[in-house]
């Protein structure tokens, strides 16, 4: 498999922020958001032999894993790897941009996906896997990155059209105006959560957190 990195943090985004766990960075991506804060991922990066990694993940203290990049389903041996891992009794969070199918991944155990749909600003916005809403449980989630009214309004459209989805999560771009977002959602009665990037109001916009 190809990597980026591997470290340990904790989760910054989403029904599971703040708790720690190990991050496996997988190299390249299939889309070029125009806000994407991992560009470093889309070249370089090092071939790890799937048990070496596999190892390396089952020697980490934390119980979950987040299995992110780039765009970690993309990896050939992305399947292989996060059932192995799942059978190591770690849980693991997979981050993807939405892109993939993610059929293969919803039946394996002790797993959540985190799925974007990527908004206008991204200039990806035509991207998303429809098919992948049908098959999101309840524990997943689905995430829409806002970095203007249109995203706003994108998402809200996009949300109605889509009732059935339960975890839905509005993240203001880095740099973004929370209180005009929040006040957004109140307003209209968004079901959805407003929810930022904490690991960068720790660290800012930095490598390896």
């Amino acid at each position: 498999m190809r990597i980026t990195e591997t470290f340990h943090s904790i989760q910054g985004e989403g029904p599971l922020m703040g708790i720690p766990m190990f991050f496996v960075r997988t190299n390249r991506c299939n889309l070029r958001c125009s806000w994407c804060d991992s560009t470093y991922t889309f070249t370089g990066g090092i071939e790890i032999e799937l048990g070496t990694l596999v190892s390396e993940v089952s020697g980490s203290w934390e119980d979950w894993i987040c299995f992110t990049g780039g765009e970690p389903l993309i990896q050939a041996e992305a399947e292989e790897f996060v059932r192995r891992v799942a059978g190591l009794g770690k849980r693991i969070l997979i981050e993807t941009g939405g892109s993939m199918p993610i059929d293969r991944y919803v039946t394996i155990g002790n797993t959540v996906i985190d799925m974007d749909v990527k908004t206008p600003s991204s200039g990806e916005q035509d991207s998303i896997h429809l098919q992948n809403l049908e098959l999101l449980r309840d524990g997943d989630y689905l995430k829409f990155v806002i970095k203007d009214q249109a995203d706003y309004e994108f998402a809200r459209e996009f949300i109605t059209r889509h009732p059935g989805i339960r975890n839905l999560l509005l993240q203001p771009c880095f740099g973004t105006n929370v209180r005009w977002l929040v006040e957004s959602v109140i307003r209209d009665r968004l079901k959805a959560r407003v929810q930022g990037q904490f690991h960068k109001e720790i660290w800012g916009e930095m490598r390896g957190v």
